[in-house]
């Protein structure tokens, strides 16, 4: 499942990953954790 935040996620990465911690908060039962999830199975 693709969703909006994913693109983000992946500048992140190619910019900051090294230098700054990721925070994601939202509301709850929205996929935040299976989003993170499903990213670090393909970037990492």
């Amino acid at each position: 499942m693709r969703r909006k935040i994913y693109n983000k996620l992946k500048e992140w990465k190619q910019n900051n990953a090294r230098k700054e911690a990721l925070l994601i908060d939202g509301a709850r039962r929205v996929g935040k954790s299976y989003i993170v999830e499903e990213f670090a199975k393909i970037k990492y």
